[in-house]
């Protein structure tokens, strides 16, 4: 059994949650829509929960589950009682069902998943206008492809044998096709953040959630609009396209640290050079930028099934060029294959040079320097691509930006080749 004070601390966590949950059902009810609990119910539901788990704990074990079932009684008797009318809405009282389990979880232990699971709802009631608009944006076959990919992630990546293959024995199945779910979750979000805005509500909001999905394609798209568009907006579209590059290191960062946390450390330093150019140029470009126009940026379903297996074939194919370059060559290989890596595509030479530095193949220097070159030849490349499509005003303000990024990754990438 619990102390009184673990009990006393333990109720008054439950309270808040049912507090939590009580508000947003309070703060969300339509004038002439009934409301079945509230912020006084719900604290008094988790609490009931709370005190049949603890008796419960005491040795009446009958306790919980005739609680719980009394709960529900009440919850049917409620929802009876208002299908007649026009609101058949049962959000609010399976959120009281849930309200007292997590009252019971509180009692049992489990207080970090009670509250994890509270906050969890409270926010997926309060999004429900979003959550709506989405539902009613996605189109059939982005449907069908989120279907396709939660299938194949779900039951055949367990079903791949998780050992190497092939020459160098780097060909690991199951670790390709996960680093396909990585990097297809890591574009997920940007792609869903979209669908919910709409319509871009500014080139600062394409360039964050543009280059969380591809900085490349926002790239791209707006050199194409800027081409097409006034001389004056230059500076307003070369804004997106920086803020899409520097998001696209500190993407670089992330990836490495979930692969390899001792890696990412040493990377903090040197990345923050570029990126700190970054973020400078971007304010310089947000205070001078003279138009506050929207533009839109359409980004391909990153959860196409067909955009997955592309990536896994591409991770795969660098990850055997970045064993067999440094088996060959040693350091040097290395760096060349991170250079060439950089061309088409980061995420997966990242993702590779991390893994191999955690497996202790690659010395942590040089895989931190081989991946801050990769993304200087991809800022080289992006910078290129902005120079070619985006016409002579773009052209003009994009080019010295770009060098200065270009040089600090490089620079990046001799300290951390020699950190």
């Amino acid at each position: 059994m619990p102390t009184y004070t673990q009990i006393a601390w333990h109720g008054a966590m439950a309270l808040l949650l049912g507090l939590l949950i009580g508000l947003e059902r309070q703060h969300s009810q339509r004038g002439d829509e009934p409301l079945f609990a509230g912020v006084r119910t719900f604290p008094i539901i988790v609490l009931s929960g709370y005190l049949a788990g603890l008796l419960t704990q005491a040795g009446f074990i009958w306790v919980l589950p005739v609680a719980l079932a009394g709960t529900c009684a009440i919850v049917v008797t409620a929802y009876a009682s208002k299908v007649g009318g026009p609101h058949k809405g049962a959000t609010t009282e399976f959120v009281a069902v849930l309200a007292f389990i997590l009252g019971a979880l509180t009692a049992l232990g489990f207080l970090i998943p009670a509250a994890t699971f509270a906050v969890v709802t409270t926010l997926l009631l309060s999004t429900k206008a979003p959550l709506h608009q989405l539902a009613e944006r996605i189109r059939e076959e982005e449907l069908y492809a989120i279907l396709k990919f939660g299938i194949v992630s779900v039951i055949v990546l367990p079903l791949l044998p998780n050992r190497p293959y092939g020459p160098f024995q780097v060909l690991n199945p199951r670790l390709i096709w996960w680093m396909v779910v990585l990097i297809s979750g890591v574009s997920m979000i940007g792609y869903v953040l979209m669908r919910l805005l709409g319509a871009r509500r500014g080139v600062a909001v394409t360039g964050v959630l543009g280059g969380i999905a591809s900085s490349t394609a926002v790239t791209f798209g707006l050199s194409q609009k800027a081409h097409d568009a006034e001389d004056l907006l230059a500076k307003y579209f070369a804004l997106g396209i920086v803020i899409a590059s520097t998001i696209m290191f500190l993407r670089m960062l992330l990836l490495t640290f979930v692969i390899d946390p001792h890696l990412a450390p040493i990377l903090i330093l040197p990345m923050a050079l570029p990126v700190v150019i970054g973020v400078g140029v971007g304010i310089l470009l947000w205070r001078q930028k003279g138009a506050q126009q929207e533009t839109a940026l359409e980004v391909k379903n990153p959860m196409e099934l067909g955009s997955a297996i592309k990536f896994g074939l591409i991770f795969a194919g660098v990850l055997f060029i970045s064993r067999a370059a440094y088996y060959y060559f040693g350091s040097s290989g290395i760096y060349a294959a991170g250079a060439l890596a950089g061309l088409a595509d980061v995420d997966a030479f990242t993702i590779s040079a991390a893994g191999l530095a955690r497996q202790g193949v690659l010395a942590r220097s040089t895989a931190g320097g081989s991946i801050l070159l990769a993304g200087a030849m991809n800022t080289l490349v992006k910078g290129g691509i902005a120079a070619f499509l985006g016409g002579r005003a773009l052209r003009r303000v994009i080019l010295p930006i770009f060098v200065a990024m270009v040089l600090a990754a490089i620079v990046a990438c001799i300290a951390a080749a020699h950190s």
